[in-house]
């Protein structure tokens, strides 16, 4: 189940540098930090978002704040999956004795951290709905992992399976566990906040404007929305 998959990432981190089953998530999380600037970066990037632009064009989605909004955040999130796509280890490095492990466990903890940053993005998008947009760009994942994995395995990176990994109690080798979630909330709000307000600065403009039309032309399209549910 999911719970297992993310124990297996520990150990099998642990397991890479030595470390056996005294590897901790924290050392996980910690370890992998680095990982979380590099998706970043790319989910921010002008270059990556045009790349994947045409995963984003719903012809529902107006030229107003409302459709600018759910086109910047499909883009966000399907920059994000293109990058982590792209996350390949081979053996051509000399100190790559498990390249496929390697692989797995960047894939794996960089889907962990997507998730956690869409999240995000919909807790502070108070004004704009962008769930369109984000399922958008999360449909895309089967498509865009067809560029880099056709000859190498990818992770499944689906973004609504991820959130089953909330309440999963990762063990830490002591006997003790922690909660998944609160260690990756606490590494984008905390530790990387400058770097994730800087991503989704262009997605919250509307949020953060004092114009009221935009404001007005994503609350209708919001209340729209609730009157169809």
């Amino acid at each position: 189940n999911f719970c297992q998959q993310l124990e297996c990432i520990r150990k099998k981190y642990g397991q890479i540098r030595s470390q056996g089953d005294s590897a901790t998530w924290d050392t996980v999380t910690g370890g992998s930090a680095w990982l979380l600037t590099g998706l970043l970066e790319n989910m921010q990037d002008g270059k990556k978002q045009a790349e994947v632009a045409a995963h984003c064009k719903r012809s529902n989605w107006a030229n107003d704040a409302h459709g600018d909004a759910n086109r910047t955040a499909c883009k966000l999130v399907a920059a994000g999956l293109q990058h982590i796509s792209s996350i390949q280890r081979t053996y051509k490095d000399p100190d790559n004795v498990n390249p496929f492990d390697h692989q797995d466990i960047h894939q794996f903890v960089s889907c962990l951290m997507l998730n956690i940053v869409v999240r995000e993005m919909k807790k502070r998008s108070v004004i704009c709905d962008i769930d369109e947009g984000i399922k958008e760009g999360s449909g895309a994942w089967k498509s865009i992992k067809e560029t880099h994995c056709k000859n190498q395995p990818c992770i499944q990176c689906n973004l609504d399976d991820f959130e089953k990994y909330d309440d999963c109690p990762i063990g830490n080798g002591l006997n003790r566990s922690v909660n998944v979630k609160n260690k990756l909330t606490s590494l984008i709000t905390k530790d990387n906040k400058t770097k994730v307000e800087g991503t989704l600065k262009e997605l919250l403009k509307t949020d953060k404007s004092d114009t009221l039309c935009p404001r007005l032309q994503c609350l209708a399209s919001k209340v729209k929305m609730a009157n169809q549910e």
